[in-house]
């Protein structure tokens, strides 16, 4: 864990575009990023990630930032708009996650990228009238520029880190030198948002013995054994796997086991 500084509650609304406090304080990409980037292993609550995020943001010379875990999205669901995990540092837009996918130009580089990139609200060749749109609401607000940190995790999906910002130079400088830390302090975060920021609504609802079936089956027991090991019949066992097959819309046993890891429903 980086042992940055101590973390500090505050609101992105102080950090808001133009506001001369935050110019001042702004970092340099010749500075040192590890001392910059904040402690992370208390975190212990979404609002603690998502205080973190946005000290992280500032700390950095950044207006505020979003995570965004895009999840395996291998199924009928795969045109979901929303991302399976979302978390974003203003208070103003709770609703940011709606259409996201379709909305950030983003999203498509980040699933096959492993190191951070640079995105620019001017760059609007090849986008669609949705994702232009987000673009001039973003200039519209100040925002120029951003850099995406993706993480490719194999388990549950790709996700990644958007930070945005004013100033492209600071951007670009920042990745030149220190894309190593950026994506270590994005791997860092994912690790934990998994454990505490809850799935998206859109994902299917498992009961727990739905769960402890398919976990079971993922480990290749049988019905049979399955059943001796929860103390139910080796009927009941299918029963449950045949209903989390039906909310997965997966056609065999194996089919929904690979789908509930994939969105993180089967984790523990």
């Amino acid at each position: 864990m980086f042992a940055g500084q101590a973390i500090e509650f505050i609101s992105e609304d102080m950090a808001h575009c133009g506001d001369a406090r935050f110019r001042a304080a702004r970092w340099q990409p010749d500075g040192d990023i590890r001392s910059q980037i904040p402690a992370i292993d208390s975190c212990r609550t979404p609002a603690h990630l998502k205080n973190w995020l946005l000290v992280f943001a500032r700390s950095l010379g950044f207006y505020g930032a979003r995570y965004i875990h895009l999840g395996t999205l291998l199924w009928t669901l795969e045109q979901a708009e929303m991302p399976l995990r979302f978390l974003t540092t203003s208070d103003r837009h709770e609703d940011e996650d709606r259409d996201w996918l379709l909305r950030d130009p983003s999203v498509e580089r980040v699933r096959s990228a492993f190191a951070p990139f640079i995105w620019s609200t001017r760059f609007t060749e090849g986008l669609t009238d949705m994702q232009r749109l987000w673009f001039e609401r973003e200039r519209a607000r100040g925002v120029a520029a951003g850099v995406a940190v993706p993480v490719q995790d194999s388990a549950d999906g790709p996700a990644y880190l958007s930070l945005f910002g004013d100033d492209e130079e600071v951007v670009t400088g920042l990745i030149d030198r220190h894309a190593p830390e950026l994506a270590f302090a994005a791997a860092q975060f994912h690790a934990l948002a998994k454990t505490q920021l809850k799935v998206a609504d859109w994902a299917p609802d498992l009961s727990e013995r739905e769960i402890e079936c398919l976990r079971l089956a993922a480990l290749g027991k049988t019905g049979r054994e399955s059943g001796k090991t929860l103390g139910l019949s080796n009927r009941t066992v299918e029963y449950h796997l045949r209903k989390a097959s039906e909310k997965l819309g997966a056609a065999t046993k194996t089919r929904a086991v690979v789908l509930a890891f994939g969105i993180g429903l089967a984790q523990g």
